[in-house]
């Protein structure tokens, strides 16, 4: 045990010190190729507590050094029982649909040598029943959906739902197991003492292809091969370990990668053509891809300065409140009119751009195709603007409210208020940057005052949830596989809840939730009914505006040269780094 640790002492040193990639010889053996070294330009990870994060870089690091309750297939790209990577074997549904008993397989260990059970997702149900707890919304998805978790021995695992769904296992796999032998031993029965604690960025105890070793804000997060991973692709974890760069300015990034500093990277827009044409020459490693992210603008529906909650403990709507500006779909209607989208993909996307007209990634079985974006009609924009109430009577460019719908139901005193409101990003993206100030010269065009400002992302996030803002401009990333009642995540009124759900902008139909309750307990889930009413969700989220779908661009990922096994799977719910243990990096 002494020599062990002796070893992991040694490695700790030898990855913290790390600026160049060392010279290896070409047998590597497991643990013994150089880190892999990713670039991060989200920002800084805001917790490795997998109950707790919601950002996209605390779950990049999650999904590496934790276990996966459920897992896609890579044949298939569906959730499979045996799937490699994933704790459940198999599963049996009960004749009327509400109980799912899933069997958990035995060789899987902590990295403290306790076996992982079922005890590890009880923990993660029992503590979301503390309110005080701010957990993620994929988790108060799950809560919204499953009446109980039981776990009658250390192999079984038993949900009951409160319906008949459609997608009952695609609810499950947002659980991610968590060592509750530790998180018992830190904070017993109260759950919330998590929400601030130290343990969140410094994580003793994983079970996942690596093991956090340390946290440097504003540089990087450190990782170790985990060699007691019971899938690896290829058998063993070959990298040394795994190196989260914070580089939050893509133009340093891509010199970084140029300059061997990084082991591979999603190249942005402005550069891919650059880059392919290397990768043609055999300089790169490259892959193109047509799963991206999306971005979006989420308009806040409600009172920014008095955010509430979308339900009450009975499931009855509270008041939000009004958005002076965005409370009103028309004003929302006119903001979308005035995306000219070929400006945005020639000054953004660099010609990559694929217009994307409500909420629906890549990888989602119901066809949009139907669906059409909206148009560049700035005439339009400027009608449905004096149409509710926003003109401008003093020639300066910048319409005010004339009877606006605000003044009439909240406060007469907004009466001959500008049209203004604040648009946040994350700072450091550079296509982000400059698609913000795209959109500033567009919306100014029909009348807006836009005030923009890149934020720190971690910031950024916590104003996001917080909804105390006007308007959010991000990046959204479907789950895989992509789930069309993933709609109820983002806009049902049940995740509308200040500080943690993602319903931030605080929208509630009730046509768009009566959609979503048919298509997820339609008896039988006759694939084709359920996609005539999901078709019709995503119509009406495309026609009442709470998040402006900008679209994305078409990807390329690169490596370097001489990593071995690079290989992107788009049927993995991680395309880049499905085998990344499998990784071997020689000089």
């Amino acid at each position: 045990m002494r020599k062990h640790r002796l070893f992991l002492a040694g490695l700790c040193l030898a990855l913290l010190g790390i600026l160049v990639i060392p010279a290896i010889g070409q047998d590597v053996g497991p643990g013994e190729g150089a880190p892999v070294i990713k670039p991060n330009f989200g920002g800084d990870i805001a917790t490795l507590n997998p109950i707790l994060a919601q950002d996209g870089p605390s779950n990049d690091i999650i999904n590496l050094i934790y276990p996966k309750f459920l897992e896609v297939s890579v044949d298939t790209a569906l959730i499979t029982p045996g799937a490699a990577g994933s704790l459940v074997t198999d599963w049996e549904i009960s004749d009327d649909g509400l109980v799912y008993t899933f069997k958990l397989r035995d060789d899987w260990f902590w990295t403290d040598g306790t076996q992982v059970t079922s005890a590890d997702i009880q923990y993660v149900w029992d503590a979301i029943q503390d309110n005080e707890l701010q957990y993620n919304g994929n988790l108060q998805d799950l809560k919204d959906k499953v009446v109980s978790v039981e776990s009658p021995d250390p192999q079984t695992v038993v949900i009951t739902f409160r319906v008949a769904a459609c997608n009952a296992v695609d609810t499950a796999a947002n659980i991610i197991p968590v060592p509750s032998h530790v998180f018992r031993e830190l904070y017993g029965d109260n759950y919330a003492a998590m929400n601030e604690s130290d343990a969140n960025l410094n994580p003793t105890v994983s079970a996942g292809r690596f093991s956090f070793l340390n946290f440097r804000p504003g540089e990087q997060v450190t990782l170790v091969a985990n060699q007691g991973y019971p899938d690896p692709v290829g058998g063993a974890v070959y990298p040394e370990g795994f190196i989260d760069r914070v580089v939050t300015d893509q133009t340093v990034q891509v010199e970084q990668f140029l300059a061997g500093e990084l082991t591979y990277m999603p190249v942005p827009q402005g550069r891919q053509a650059e880059l392919q044409e290397r990768v043609d020459a055999g300089e790169f490693q490259g892959y193109a891809t047509e799963r991206f992210n999306i971005r979006f603008v989420g308009l806040n529906t409600a009172d920014p300065n008095n955010p509430q909650p979308g339900l009450d403990e009975d499931g009855n709507p509270i008041d939000q409140g009004l958005h002076p500006l965005f409370g009103d779909v028309r004003v929302r209607q006119a903001l979308n009119y005035g995306v000219d989208f070929d400006a945005l993909n020639e000054g953004v996307y660099f010609g990559t751009g694929v217009p994307t007209p409500t909420h629906s990634g890549a990888a989602n079985w119901v066809d949009i195709s139907g669906i059409e974006p909206y148009p560049f009609d700035q005439e339009k924009a400027r009608a449905l603007l004096e149409e509710a109430g926003w003109v401008d009577t003093d020639g300066d460019g910048i319409r005010e409210c004339r009877g606006c719908l605000y003044a009439q139901e909240v406060d007469p005193n907004f009466e001959g208020e500008p049209l203004a409101f604040e648009l946040l990003t994350n700072a450091g993206n550079v296509s982000q940057e400059a698609l913000g100030n795209v959109l500033v010269d567009l919306w100014g065009e029909i009348g807006f005052d836009v005030s923009f400002a890149p934020i720190d992302f971690n910031v950024l996030v916590d104003t996001f949830t917080g909804q105390q803002f006007d308007a959010v401009m991000i990046f959204w990333g479907f789950g895989f596989p992509e789930d069309p009642d993933g709609i109820r995540v983002t806009f049902g009124p049940e995740n509308d809840l200040p500080g943690s759900g993602f319903n931030a902008v605080s929208y509630n139909n009730p046509r768009l939730n009566e959609l979503l309750d048919t298509a997820l307990t339609l008896p039988g889930c006759d694939r084709a009914e359920r996609e005539v009413l999901y078709q019709e969700a995503y119509q009406l989220l495309r026609d009442e505006v709470p998040w402006l779908w900008l679209g994305g661009g078409t990807g390329l990922v690169v490596a370097q040269p001489n990593v071995q096994n690079f290989e992107r799977r788009e049927t993995h719910s991680l395309p880049n780094l499905w085998n990344v243990e499998n990784w071997i990096i020689v000089p």
